[in-house]
């Protein structure tokens, strides 16, 4: 739910810190955008400039679903593909402190892929980054969707243009009117602004960060009842 910007500052430093994960699930949001931020930040690594790349990183491995034929696309991510991962990521870098492999559409992982990507997760080279980048929280295995770090990426603003509540004291002034939430549809604003709150500090509120998350993945995935959500999140907090 971050903004893109602050994702950016947020990466940056924990590269800077020497504290990157070694893999992330990006879900939720603009299936184009999570791609762009993933590339951008392999760039960011290999060149030092976090945008979209303007030509083929060193460092970069993409497996796609749309990459393959129409025949494969139909059966999904192979675990072939998942092998050539692993080929990819145990050479040594030469042009980045990473080697970075990106799976697109990683719900489109087989079984077999998914089980071989658990492996190469629990044991992956020290200087391997992989993303995989899906839907929902839940598109993976819990096995290997619990050993990633998740980065939810908030869906595009409406045109309409609705005003963002960042600041803090704002955020909570609507989580305590859940009724004027709901009816002036103030949904995505009210999450903004109790994680960009809760994300002060990550470590402390990853619980209550987590089932925020939950929740609002309930909420747009599965159109349930916005107002028991609300309920039961204030009741979890």
């Amino acid at each position: 739910m971050l903004n893109y910007k602050q994702l950016q500052e947020d990466f940056k430093r924990l590269i800077e810190n020497n504290k990157l994960s070694h893999a992330y699930l990006f879900f939720g949001g603009d299936e184009k955008e999570k791609f762009i931020f993933a590339q951008s930040l392999a760039n960011f690594l290999e060149n030092g400039v976090f945008e979209e790349p303007v030509k083929l990183l060193k460092e970069t491995l993409i497996i796609s679903n749309d990459n393959t034929s129409q025949l494969k696309k139909k059966k999904g991510i192979s675990i072939d593909e998942i092998r050539s991962l692993k080929y990819f990521l145990w050479q040594k870098p030469t042009h980045s402190g990473r080697r970075v492999a990106i799976i697109k559409e990683a719900e489109c992982l087989t079984p077999e892929a998914q089980n071989a990507a658990l492996k190469i997760v629990e044991e992956p080279p020290e200087s391997a980054l992989i993303i995989f980048i899906a839907r929902s929280h839940d598109s993976l295995f819990p096995t290997l969707s619990s050993r990633l770090q998740k980065i939810y990426f908030y869906p595009k603003a409406d045109k309409r243009g609705s005003k963002t509540w960042v600041n803090a004291d704002k955020s909570i002034d609507l989580y305590e009117s859940i009724e004027k939430v709901v009816e002036d549809n103030q949904i995505d604003d009210f999450f903004q602004g109790l994680i960009s709150r809760l994300m002060q500090n990550p470590v402390k509120n990853s619980r209550q960060l987590k089932e925020t998350l939950n929740r609002l993945v309930l909420i747009k995935q599965f159109n349930t009842n916005k107002r028991l959500q609300l309920r039961a999140l204030k009741g979890s907090l």
